[in-house]
């Protein structure tokens, strides 16, 4: 065989190489789980949601409620409220590798933008605690209002937010040195709570509103959805809605500040969130024990799956890899 014979067949070896290599990575599916709480039987249910199934379910603590996903570290941080620990997951394994005493119950859970910290509400305290997500220590505890329950944290102000229920207030922090910076006033009830580049949305359960506070001039708009809204959260020029005793979401058109819709979900809807990688709303359902599944192109729900007793997922529970 010739010189350029040989080269020409290394060639084409070459190129066949190069071609199996990009299909094979082609047909492999990003790591994209949701980690959802079931309250009632102390598990968490890991959903694959490319196939939109039940991949297992993880024994955790007692009354698991608050998660926050914490990509940096590879972990899932779960609140267990009536054991008042911490369940610590790891995302690789699905194995839980760490429980952390607290002495109080935990109930949101978020975690900073460099995800080496966690803040957690303290319901009965009307604290704040920080922790190293290093060793899940606490490195601070900081006074709030009245039994504060959603947390969120803002990158762009690098401040914590924090809904109190009974003071019917929300708070925002330095997450640095914990000073408050502002208080705002909301309607009754404040619960479930998200933060988008400069809006904080809460959901104010006992008005049926949301308010939505912009945190450059700390202008306010209250604006009237279903029937006991428990969390809210932003995704491009909407606002979803959960609302738990109208067993449906409300759509809003940030441009307009109006309404445009409601979608039916299970039974007591209470958190959301975003797949991203499927432009799609993932809903958990407390009173049936599942998730709705919402294509947000149509919106229109595609699927609903049962997931473990009286699921939750309080925070932030996807995870893409």
């Amino acid at each position: 065989m010739s010189i350029r014979n040989k080269l020409f067949l290394l060639l084409l070896m070459g190129m066949l190489i190069i071609s199996l290599i990009f299909t094979f990575l082609s047909q492999i599916e990003p790591v994209n789980r949701a980690y959802i709480t079931n309250q009632g039987e102390n598990t968490v249910s890991v959903v694959d949601l490319n196939t939109l199934s039940v991949d297992q379910r993880i024994a955790v603590g007692s009354s698991p409620l608050g998660v926050a996903i914490v990509p940096s570290k590879n972990l899932a941080v779960i609140g267990n409220v009536d054991s008042k620990n911490l369940s610590i997951i790891n995302l690789d394994k699905n194995k839980v590798v760490s429980t952390i005493p607290l002495d109080t119950a935990p109930l949101g859970i978020v975690a900073n933008a460099s995800g080496d910290k966690v803040f957690i509400t303290s319901w009965f305290k009307n604290q704040v605690l920080a922790l190293s997500t290093h060793d899940f220590s606490v490195l601070h505890s900081f006074s709030v209002g009245i039994t504060p329950s959603g947390i969120a944290f803002n990158e762009k102000y690098n401040a914590i937010v924090v809904a109190n229920r009974d003071a019917d207030t929300v708070e925002i922090y330095d997450a640095d040195n914990y000073k408050l910076r502002k208080k705002v006033k909301v309607g009754s009830h404040p619960y479930g709570i998200s933060t988008n580049s400069s809006f904080i949305l809460v959901a104010n359960v006992y008005d049926d509103t949301i308010s939505i506070i912009n945190m450059e001039n700390w202008v306010q708009k209250v604006i009237k959805v279903g029937f006991y809204p428990y969390n809210a959260i932003v995704h491009e020029e909407k606002a979803y809605v959960t609302n738990a005793q109208g067993d449906n979401i409300s759509i809003i058109d940030l441009k307009t500040f109006q309404e445009i819709k409601k979608i039916n979900t299970g039974e007591t809807p209470e958190n959301i969130s975003i797949d991203k990688i499927n432009n799609r709303l993932i809903v958990t359902n407390w009173g049936s024990d599942s998730v709705t599944i919402i294509d947000l192109q149509t919106q229109e729900p595609i699927a609903q799956i049962k997931t473990g007793l009286q699921s939750r997922a309080f925070g932030q529970f996807i995870y893409t890899k």
